[in-house]
């Protein structure tokens, strides 16, 4: 796979979006099956450089998933090229200019978020250009016109830091020192990334065992539930399966290799029906 990762030069851009990705499957790739990418609560827009690209059995050329909360699943081919955007989590809210909780895990086409005639422009020049470089460019230039210069509320990106870091902290202590009330935060944790703030800490903690999972898969599910914060382990595997899709033993087994932009591939979709949204 040819993959490259892109973070924006554009310092108003960089607030509200965390990086921007290339992707390219080449014959050397296993393509078979479905693969999977797990949530962590922020808004991801995909460009195909190819033909439409299958998404949940959508078949779509552009596609955004928004504030997710569960696991998206594409079919990957041979030649298969790509772009994709990651939007912080409160990113989608700057952009879009309605509240988060309206777009929450929704799978569309781009035509949600961006007029046809600016989708087919921005798809045309990201296909004719030939460096991916300038790819990178045209896209970030695209987006910096579209998002403007973003009046982020400084609580956001500090509420953030908080509940992505190690130390534990509650909702009300977390409250406080932003200097607002619980339902203060509640409301803006909904308009701007469409969750809860607790429902958020939850998906943090599930990615932090996908992590550990990943890097130290001799460690029990026991140990690794103790060391997120899970009082047992049948919280843990029941938290991994509402947001993974599969029980941690299962990642574990269909866990794929080689590349930073998928968790896990899996050969038939149908088992996994009803977690899709």
């Amino acid at each position: 796979m040819i993959q490259q990762l892109h973070i924006p030069s554009n310092p108003a851009l960089s607030q509200v979006v965390n990086f921007m990705t290339y992707a390219e499957l080449t014959k050397e790739d296993i393509v078979d099956g479905w693969t999977a990418i797990f949530p962590n609560a922020t808004t991801n827009m995909m460009f195909s450089l190819d033909d439409d690209i299958l998404v949940n059995r959508t078949s779509t050329v552009n596609s955004v998933y928004t504030s997710c909360r569960s696991t998206v699943f594409f079919k990957p081919y041979v030649g298969m090229k790509f772009m994709t955007i990651q939007f912080s989590s409160y990113g989608l809210s700057y952009l879009k200019k309605i509240p988060a909780h309206e777009l929450l895990d929704t799978l569309s086409h781009l035509d949600l978020i961006f007029s046809a005639s600016e989708i087919d422009c921005i798809s045309t020049r990201l296909k004719e250009s030939k460096s991916i470089t300038d790819k990178f460019a045209i896209l970030e230039m695209f987006i910096s016109k579209k998002i403007g210069l973003p009046e982020v509320d400084p609580r956001l990106p500090y509420a953030l830091q908080f509940l992505n870091s190690e130390h534990s902290i509650s909702i009300d202590a977390l409250s406080q020192s932003l200097c607002i009330s619980n339902r203060g935060l509640q409301k803006l944790f909904k308009k701007h990334i469409g969750m809860s703030p607790a429902y958020y800490r939850k998906i943090i903690r599930f990615n932090k065992t996908v992590q550990l999972l990943s890097n130290n898969s001799e460690n029990s599910l026991t140990q690794i539930s103790y060391a997120c914060g899970y009082f047992d382990q049948a919280h843990f595997i029941k938290d991994f399966r509402e947001f993974g899709g599969v029980s941690p033993s299962e990642f574990l087994r269909y866990k794929a290799k080689g590349s930073d932009f998928y968790n896990y591939r899996i050969t038939k979709l149908d088992t996994l029906v009803d977690l899709i949204h």
